[in-house]
């Protein structure tokens, strides 16, 4: 299947540049740490790019990018790319360790981040470190008048940016995108979903995902403005609709979990909301008929610029949404092992070329020969996806080649995860996997093999994983075992292993979780949310100090908590009371004070 001929315009400084003089009070970025017009964001990155040059950043160097989701993490990046600098995506949340060694692996000369993160990342040899303050402002203003400095624009095959995913070595690999992919991304964006100056648009997703990729460039290479979604919202359905809606916002991406759960939704008529886009995970549900916006289910890669598949979900289809067809600049053909086509119809291998294929792997050039692979037309990446190319042309997604996991979005190497925990004293040898149907439920368990007779608890071990993995990283749940099961060729059984998990008695589940020991729930509210709670955890029993959240919860299972909560209490518990008070005994504490309030204030009104 052969992309359409397409001609890449200009790369995205220009096009910003643009804005930035035929509509300079036109709102380009509001945050929590403020709103900055496209003047002003051009100005503020124009002086941070001037920094960067005066400590020495050349065209093409690695410059590490650590900031929260904010006007500053914008500000930033474009001052890398004015620079011509290459912007490595980095989260802060990361714990420190994975912080430090991705600035290391990438070789990046300097890193800009706040105060904070400067502190935790300590010196970091002689790396430079550029710390901006909120709205993107820098303490230090005696540097070169930005003015003065020329500046040239980035060219097609330029690096653009380098977001790491989950490596099958133990370690993350550097994807390093090109300009040339980007602008194909900002142009089918830009076409596909008819975005303009008058669109409001949100940024939601982490800053080291490559989803904010997506996020901020087409919406400001467009003069569009950016809205960033405050944290407590993020995966509060009902708390994020209606700030969606007040926002006035035109065209959102929400990764699956978060999609699934806000199209069930009702939505006012009034709702601005044109476009809902989605992807990171298998979508499960279609939209109920007469939502007011089209759901557009999309698919990708970091190695293929974010986007390579989309299409909308029709309410009236039958089956599991599709993935869609190829956006412009993107061939996508179903190969077998060979790497040669399959009949139309046939399961194979997605196969994804064109100009949204990136350079390669970051110092990884085994790695990159075994992935990108050479074709007719030119370089093309072996995604390892399973698909089937419907009569339609749009795709069937049928799984994984190997044994790589989807958790929220992430594409996750469980080698990595693996690597982790072997490396507790604690632990001889370990696997995992992630269990549950929909992205919203999934969550990772890990199998241990014991070194000898200690077996760390649940919390011990997951403190221990979160000093070097991300948290979406870490099992909520832990199986010991005598040994891992293996197949007749001395592999991983998988299948034995999702056997295991399905078919666990409630003792052992209990003495997996270190239940017995915990005190049952004793008032008849207790009681009746333990039930609740058991049968939205999938779990046997729970105990009253036992933690929500580390039972597996996440904020999409908070949110049908809670409509259960009203349901059977007329009381509102809010997301916010949940991540704070997130044990049973003290939810039937929020639930027993409320209903006492609720019944005091109708004493008093009636």
């Amino acid at each position: 299947m052969s992309a359409e001929v397409v001609t890449l315009g200009p790369t995205v400084v220009a096009l910003i540049d643009q804005t930035a003089a035929s509509s300079p009070e036109s709102l380009a970025v509001r945050g929590s740490d403020g709103t900055l017009t496209y003047s002003e964001l051009l100005a503020r990155s124009e002086r941070i790019a001037a920094r960067l040059r005066q400590i020495g950043i050349m065209p093409g160097d690695l410059v590490g990018l650590c900031l929260e989701r904010s006007t500053s993490l914008v500000v930033g990046a474009l001052a890398i790319f004015l620079a011509e600098g290459v912007y490595v995506a980095i989260d802060p949340k990361y714990p420190d360790e994975r912080i430090r060694w991705m600035l290391d692996d990438s070789n990046s000369v300097a890193v800009v981040c706040d105060g904070a993160i400067a502190e935790r990342i300590g010196t970091g040899g002689d790396r430079a470190k550029v710390i901006l303050q909120g709205g993107g402002t820098l303490d230090d203003w005696s540097i070169p008048d930005a003015r003065d400095v020329p500046r040239n624009l980035p060219e097609p095959l330029d690096l653009a940016y380098v977001v790491y995913t989950s490596g099958s070595t133990g370690q993350p690999k550097g994807v390093m995108v090109e300009h040339a992919g980007l602008t194909n991304l900002i142009e089918w964006h830009r076409s596909a979903f008819a975005l303009g100056p008058n669109d409001r648009c949100t940024q939601i997703a982490s800053p080291g995902f490559d989803a904010a990729v997506w996020e901020i460039w087409p919406t400001l290479a467009v003069g569009a403005s950016l809205h960033v979604v405050p944290d407590a919202l993020r995966n509060d359905p009902i708390g994020l609709r209606d700030w969606l809606v007040a926002e006035g916002i035109t065209v959102t991406f929400l990764p699956t979990a978060v999609a699934e759960g806000i199209i069930g939704l009702p939505w006012p008529q009034h709702a601005a909301l044109r476009f809902l886009l989605t992807g990171g995970d298998a979508l499960t549900r279609r939209p109920p008929t007469g939502l007011g916006f089209t759901l557009v289910n999309n698919y990708g890669l970091s190695e293929t610029a974010v986007v390579a598949t989309s299409g909308s979900v029709d309410p009236a289809g039958e089956g599991p949404p599709t993935i869609g067809g190829a956006i412009r600049g993107v061939v996508a053909e179903v190969l077998d092992e060979q790497l040669r086509p399959v009949e139309r119809g046939a399961i194979g291998e997605l196969v994804i070329g064109g100009v949204a294929v990136a350079r390669g792997y970051l110092d990884r050039p085994e790695l990159t020969a075994e992935r990108f692979v050479d074709g007719r037309g030119g370089k093309r990446y072996r995604t390892g996806d399973l698909v089937r190319l419907r009569p339609d042309g749009e795709f069937d997604f049928l799984g994984r080649m190997d044994d790589q996991l989807s958790i929220r979005g992430f594409r996750v190497e469980p080698a990595e995860i693996i690597s982790a925990m072997n490396s507790h004293p604690a632990i001889r040898a370990s696997a995992t996997l992630a269990v549950g149907g929909s992205s919203a439920d999934r969550q990772l368990v890990g199998y241990l093999v014991s070194s000898g007779t200690d077996h760390p608890n649940r919390d011990e071990l997951g403190d221990f994983l979160g000093e070097s993995l991300p948290e979406y990283l870490v099992p909520t749940r832990f199986v010991w075992l005598d040994e891992l099961p293996l197949t007749a060729h001395g592999k991983i059984d998988r299948e034995a292993l999702a056997a295991l998990d399905r078919d666990a008695t409630d003792a052992s589940v209990d003495e997996i979780r270190e239940l017995p020991r915990d005190e049952p729930p004793r008032t008849p509210i207790q009681t009746a949310i333990a039930s609740v709670l058991v049968e939205l955890l999938g779990i046997p029993a729970i105990g009253l100090n036992e933690n929500f959240f580390l039972l597996g919860g996440h904020s999409m299972l908070g949110a049908q908590l809670i409509v259960r909560l009203e349901n059977l209490f007329d009381v509102e518990i809010t997301l916010r009371y949940l991540f704070d008070h997130p044990t049973l005994a003290e939810i039937a504490v929020g639930v027993e004070n409320q209903a006492a309030a609720d019944a005091a204030d109708g004493a008093r009104t009636g």
